[in-house]
């Protein structure tokens, strides 16, 4: 059997496992090549059904370093990582052979915590938007840059990547050490209803220390990733966490966005709205998860999903029990949010949710947990608008850790969920439409 074009001996292995919602998981595939280290995936559906899949790649797994010492909590702030990409135009059952994106090797700056984002609307461009190792042309030192870069021949060819803020001008190297002095990192990227791209990151030129946080960035593209707007401030004084990736949805009229706030009494998650294009966001709702009081970053996206005017949010939180992922709901458009629940109370570890909404309006959430061995990955339903959840349904997956989970739905209603596996494989799996539709929300 032939997979990603040319590579072969690739193993596809079979499995269907009915759930008692009525969907079927049937396959599960190793995406990224044998013999090479590939992490942080994530996945986009274009309007044709075609799957698309970027990840990072840090090399040979027999050029694999040796672990540095580190102390307790500590990492590092350097990286240097390759970005690649393959695309199905038959439903995950073949694959191109996956090309880097980056023209420049080990140009990326990436870790699961901060990786590159894809999206694909109806034009049939596809749009990629990551953080880069440069040079500032201001300062002459080393920062980490907001990039942005788009295919528009099916994935044949990238464009040279654009920057998308002004050069730093700053040194923030006494904070950052290992002689980087900015980073305009941990962002994402999304399309409106309306084909524009926009484009967040967080930028720390404001920090002071690291009990500090930063300010989320935005730029905007009307014209198919061809230009962006100046970059703005759009979020934050001083308190958007500084290592809590942001998160992006949208509804017909509004863009959200996902992201970690400095509160007086917890670092916790929270959800800003805006009604203009991203020039302002009108309304910051946090989620009513307890307070986390957490002495440092605590590396914990927000996830987001939206349908109609309900807003769903999904978290890790340290500030309940147990500590875990809880998912909150909001039926006002964002405003606030209400009714968390344990997504899986069971289990002693859960962590790093997605979520996204069937054509017939069934919330899917699938998360990583930990019952009794390795990470492996779960998924659940809502039919009733978030009040509840099915019980959770384990993923098929080979043997050992399965871990940051993405996924992106079609519009037949199958799901797509790619992850990290066994710490270097970039696997991918299916779950068919359950059929079912919504439930009268509560």
């Amino acid at each position: 059997m032939r997979i990603n074009g040319v590579l072969t001996g690739i193993v596809f292995l079979i499995l269907v496992v009915a759930s008692p919602s009525g969907f079927a998981a049937d396959a599960w595939q190793l995406l990224s090549p044998e013999g090479r280290r590939a992490i942080s995936p994530e996945i986009a559906a274009g309007p044709d059904g075609t799957l698309h899949v970027i990840w990072l790649d840090k090399g040979l797994t027999a050029d694999r370093p040796p672990p540095k010492p580190r102390k307790p909590g500590e990492h590092s702030h350097r990286s240097d990582t390759d970005l690649y990409y393959t695309q199905s135009a038959d439903g995950g059952s073949n694959w191109t052979k996956p090309m880097r994106v980056n023209n420049d090797p080990g140009s990326v700056w990436g870790f699961q915590v901060s990786k590159p984002r894809i999206a694909v609307g109806d034009s049939g461009t596809i749009h990629i938007f990551y953080p880069g190792n440069e040079r500032s042309a201001d300062t002459g030192l080393d920062t980490v840059t907001a990039r942005y870069t788009r295919s528009t021949d099916q994935g044949k060819s990238f464009s040279d990547p654009l920057t998308l803020h002004d050069p730093a001008g700053f040194d923030q190297t006494k904070l950052l050490g290992e002689g980087l002095a900015a980073t305009f990192s941990f962002g994402t990227m999304g399309q409106g209803p309306d084909g524009s791209i926009y484009a967040a990151w967080q930028d720390i030129r404001r920090m002071g220390d690291n009990a500090d946080g930063a300010d989320a960035y935005l730029a905007v593209s009307r014209d198919d990733g061809k230009s962006f707007s100046q970059e703005t401030r759009a979020l934050g004084d001083n308190d958007v966490c500084p290592c809590c990736q942001l998160t992006m949805a949208f509804s017909d009229d509004s863009l959200f966005m996902g992201y970690r706030r400095i509160y007086p009494d917890g670092r916790d998650s929270a959800v800003g709205r805006s009604a203009d294009g991203g020039q302002n966001f009108s309304s910051v709702a946090r989620l009513p998860f307890g307070g986390w009081q957490i002495d440092g970053c605590p590396l914990k996206p927000t996830a987001l999903a939206v349908d109609g005017e309900r807003v769903y949010a999904a978290a890790y939180t340290g500030g309940e029990e147990p500590a875990g992922v809880y998912l909150a709901h909001s039926d006002d458009g964002g405003k606030s949010f209400r009714d968390p629940v344990a997504v899986h109370a069971g289990a002693p570890y859960s962590d790093a949710p997605v979520l996204s909404v069937t054509p017939a309006g069934r919330l899917q959430v699938v998360w990583q947990a930990k019952t009794g061995g390795d990470r492996r990955l779960f998924i659940a339903e809502s039919g009733d608008g978030g009040v509840s959840l099915t019980p959770p349904r384990e993923l098929p997956a080979p043997a050992g850790n399965a871990s940051y989970p993405v996924s992106a739905g079609t519009r037949d209603g199958s799901l797509f969920i790619a992850w990290q596996h066994a710490g270097e494989q970039v696997m991918l799996t299916r779950i068919e439409s359950s059929g079912q539709p919504r439930t009268a929300a509560k």
